[in-house]
């Protein structure tokens, strides 16, 4: 892979890792469109997640540092465990259990989703769960969110692990259809993305070694999924609180029907 082919890989990612249109989904149309091939290695999902993973870190370092400051404080202090900061963190780390026993049992089945057809199928099914879902909704607050509120955002995003199906689309859906605002859903969804950013990068490792990819093409995607998620992130929040959620199911669907109409005439 070429530093150019790394650095706009790198841009697809960060435009849509955090826009709900699906970044795995569009990894592989990208390259597809592009000429570039059928189908993608998993490595660079693995590595362009890198960047989107430090972006969310910038982006939301307060509520970060306020969930892992309450965990760290809750585990000696029963005070510590009565304040937002250790909820906030149970809330995060329960959602999270579903979406990897989910994510790791469909993870066998991965690499055959991820080409043309099943990603443009997928993209439909998230420009439906985008145009359906709530503006927003009366819970403003992490108090009030329950445990269950998460699980459902958990489960929702372990079944975003198939390409074309949008994880922060399905999970901050999930949320708003459990009574979360248009600011907290977000801001929940994102941290549960963290938790399994990190775990992608942890298992995606072998891959992106295996791959003996220039460090300038990897540090280009890097770079350029981190720039353009930053911004992407300011643009979501924004059309989140205008209730303007469904107003990227049109273009899913539009890219949905001219890829698929292309790969069934070739």
């Amino acid at each position: 892979m070429d530093p150019f082919q790394a650095v706009v890989l790198g841009i697809v990612q960060g435009l849509t890792e955090f826009l709900p249109i699906s970044s795995s989904g569009h990894l592989v149309l990208a390259n597809y469109w592009l000429g570039w091939g059928d189908e993608l290695p998993l490595y660079v999902a693995f590595a362009t997640n890198t960047g989107t993973l430090l972006a969310v870190l910038a982006y939301l370092w307060r509520d970060v540092a306020v969930a892992v400051g309450g965990f760290a404080r809750g585990l000696v202090s029963a005070e510590a465990r009565r304040g937002d900061g250790w909820r906030l963190a149970l809330l995060v780390l329960a959602g999270s259990v579903p979406t990897a026993v989910i994510g790791l049992a469909i993870r066998p089945v991965f690499e055959d989703l991820n080409s043309v057809v099943p990603v443009s199928i997928a993209l439909a099914v998230t420009a439906a769960v985008l145009w359906w879902a709530p503006r927003s909704g009366p819970k403003a607050t992490v108090r009030d969110l329950t445990f269950h509120d998460v699980l459902v955002a958990g489960v929702a995003q372990g079944l975003a692990v198939v390409p074309g199906i949008s994880r922060s689309g399905a999970t901050i859906a999930a949320l708003l259809g459990r009574g979360a605002s248009a600011d907290l859903a977000p801001r929940v969804s994102f941290l549960l993305y963290l938790v399994v950013s990190v775990g992608v990068a942890v298992l995606g490792i072998g891959d992106v070694l295996a791959a003996e990819l220039p460090w300038g093409a990897l540090v280009g995607m890097t770079l350029a999924s981190f720039a353009v998620g930053y911004a992407s992130l300011f643009v979501l929040f924004a059309m989140l609180r205008r209730g303007r959620f469904r107003a990227f199911a049109p273009y899913l669907w539009a890219v949905a029907a001219l890829t698929l109409g292309r790969a069934l005439l070739t």
